[in-house]
């Protein structure tokens, strides 16, 4: 972590919105309103789709819980699109994910990534299915199944809307992907977030990341899955209100609520 993550804040890149997030923005029923937290409490499971992240939150975590998560992942996200551009091959994903891990560091977060190729028992496995086995390693079965719910929140968004043209846009290029399910929780005030990382080299290209059918011969997919935890008392004392201040706007535009059903 650095030692002074307020300073680390202001010198952290940022993109401007972008025209479609902008709009979105408009749009959104959510109210970005600096030092309130952006989403109710309440003791039912909850689900954020950030930008090319899906988080699914716990019965037990505040709206301030909420909060700090969803700024924190934005922030690690925005700042590697601009930290690599590049997103046309596994190795180009791979520094990605190794930019966002510093900055989710840098903010209070303890986490890295290690990759390893995902070997499906059995050809033809839908790659949403592959997530979750992944992640079911590392999360329990409740968060688990909180997890698919959100992803099941996902597919039924309108495909041509643009909440999916944004995250299609986030997680796809020609040539390869990448994806981030996380499921977050808290235990004896300690918040942490089970994540399964999902980096992809396609040969050939689907439409979507999530809703196509998993062959080896067309897609090679690299896994990592394990708990990050939160030093949440060290962004609160530095990073929180500034990152608040500098990102209330791309929150209000990037991130959007999933109905679970529950």
């Amino acid at each position: 972590m650095t030692q002074d993550s307020d300073q680390y804040v202001m010198s952290l890149q940022i993109p401007d919105i972008e025209a479609d997030a902008r709009m979105l923005g408009r749009q959104s029923k959510r109210v970005a309103i600096l030092g309130a937290p952006l989403t109710a409490e309440t003791d039912k499971p909850t689900a954020a789709l950030i930008k090319g992240q899906v988080t699914a939150f716990s019965g037990n975590l505040s709206g301030q819980d909420k909060q700090d998560i969803e700024y924190t992942t934005l922030a690690a996200q925005l700042n590697s699109d601009i930290v690599v551009p590049d997103n046309q091959s596994f190795e180009s994903m791979q520094a990605w994910f190794a930019n966002y891990s510093k900055v989710m560091s840098n903010l209070g977060w303890v986490m890295s990534f290690s990759w390893e190729k995902y070997k499906a028992a059995s050809q033809g496995l839908s790659v949403d299915a592959v997530i979750i086995e992944v992640l079911t390693a590392v999360a329990s079965q409740n968060g688990a199944a909180i997890a698919k719910a959100a992803i099941d929140a996902i597919g039924k968004l309108p495909r041509d809307g643009n909440r999916i043209k944004l995250f299609n846009n986030s997680t796809m290029s020609d040539k390869a992907g990448k994806f981030l399910l996380g499921v977050a929780s808290k235990e004896n005030e300690s918040l942490s977030l089970a994540f399964g990382a999902f980096a992809l080299d396609f040969k050939t290209r689907d439409t979507t990341v999530l809703w196509f059918n998993w062959k080896s011969s067309d897609v090679s997919i690299y896994k990592d899955q394990k708990v990050a935890t939160f030093n949440q008392d060290y962004y609160a004392k530095g990073a929180r209100a500034t990152l608040e201040k500098k990102m209330r706007d791309h929150v209000s535009a990037y991130v959007e609520d999933l109905d679970l059903g529950f």
